[in-house]
């Protein structure tokens, strides 16, 4: 093994962590099923699942450290003490995960656990994957540190002079570890010499790059948690069990809600007066941002509350043209903010991203019940993942064309 990629039990994404609670909280016997998902049906060189596993099998050394723990209990303080004694005893088990490479290349990587002992694996696995790809291209041969701190930079310098509030998404499909701290760095520096300081990069959804750099960490919950919702007790309210579920897990912290997991109509119906209120606002991760942005104000007016209390996040594989442009429609309607992900941690010179994540497919309620079919429909139709029967199926529950 050439380096070990994933070296932090924090070097994942901060809803990792308020999701894992939630599960330990509520569902504490639920199981789960994570499926990888390449979207670009990518041709892995031969071998490259072996390399995968060594990774994988390299984390089973790694522990939270008394560090890790002293930040998440300033941080996070919407965590438990109790909580942070249950990381201590975290372990990574490779064996929970299986990589394999078909004759043709493509790569097969799928994971079953407790879900409130799997998802840790869910963000290093895709790390992994596209870091190594692009060590077996020889994409850092070309690389060239100083040119992309400058590229990153001049990016937050124009989001915080055209007064965007953002913060950095891209631990899935970074280009590396050490490109991710090179964007954190410059995004940093994007804050203190700004001259118009209209905007501000306000932190990062990597738990460790918060840590290490003392910046707020970043992230509320994931899809997953909708989809496990709408395996267990049915499509149509997984939206309202969800809320209810993370409010009194949370009571009122970490207020935005993740509405697409089954589109915009069925959590329209789920988003009572009372949810309204509670959350602080909505985050809009697929479908047409513009004609989501009027879709949620209008609702909030039907439901009479002022959009302008209210806050949408955007997180749909933004660059920061397209950022800068919905954030001059939202002006005067809703306030707005922005996770930004892959363009910012792999939008390096001659290096084309991976279109990858890794999904929630099969969950059950205790280790007695029976497995149940968990997909992801969104916004954007080609974005559909999970079993294509029980896609269907959710679809005609859901009255979705």
């Amino acid at each position: 093994m050439e380096h070990q990629i994933i070296n932090h039990f924090t070097d994942n994404d901060m809803y990792t962590f308020s999701v894992c609670y939630l599960y330990l909280n509520k569902f504490p016997r639920a199981y789960g099923h994570y499926t990888f998902v390449d979207r670009n049906n990518t041709v892995y060189p031969t071998g490259f699942a072996e390399k995968v596993k060594e990774q994988l099998k390299a984390m089973e050394s790694i522990v939270v450290t008394d560090e890790e723990i002293s930040y998440m209990t300033k941080r996070c303080y919407y965590l438990p003490n109790w909580f942070y004694t249950f990381l201590r005893g975290y372990r990574f088990d490779a064996d929970e995960i299986t990589v394999s490479q078909d004759q043709s290349g493509h790569l097969h990587i799928s994971g079953e656990g407790l879900l409130w002992k799997i998802i840790f694996w869910e963000i290093p696995i895709l790390a992994v994957v596209s870091e190594l790809k692009h060590m077996v291209d020889g994409d850092m041969k070309s690389y060239d540190s100083e040119q992309e701190y400058e590229k990153s930079l001049k990016k937050g310098i124009k989001l915080i002079e055209n007064g965007l509030s953002f913060a950095e998404f891209g631990t899935r499909r970074r280009f590396s570890f050490n490109h991710h701290e090179l964007v954190i760095k410059s995004l940093i520096e994007t804050n203190r010499t700004c001259q118009e300081k209209k905007g501000q990069f306000t932190g990062t959804s990597n738990l460790f790059f918060a840590m290490k750099f003392d910046l707020i960490p970043i992230g509320t919950m994931s899809h997953q948690l909708i989809s496990f919702c709408g395996a267990i007790f049915g499509y149509k309210e997984a939206n309202f069990l969800a809320m209810k579920y993370w409010q009194e897990a949370f009571d009122s912290d970490l207020g935005t809600f993740l509405y697409d997991t089954y589109g915009w109509n069925a959590f329209q119906e789920n988003f009572s007066k009372k949810y309204a209120k509670l959350f602080d606002g909505l985050r809009i991760d697929s479908g047409n941002n513009f004609e989501a942005v009027d879709r949620i104000i209008a609702k909030y007016r039907e439901l009479n509350i002022n959009p302008l209390t209210k806050s949408v996040t955007f997180s749909n594989g933004l660059s920061t043209e397209e950022a800068i442009d919905i954030h001059n429609y939202c002006q005067g309607k809703i306030n707005d903010n922005y996770g930004i992900g892959t363009f910012l941690t792999c939008d390096v010179t001659n290096v084309k991203p991976m279109n990858i994540v890794t999904k929630l497919t099969a969950v059950k309620l205790t280790e007695k019940k029976s497995w149940q079919k968990a997909v992801k429909l969104s916004d954007d139709k080609g974005k559909y993942t999970g079993d294509p029967d029980e896609v269907e199926l959710a679809k005609r529950t859901l009255n979705i064309l």
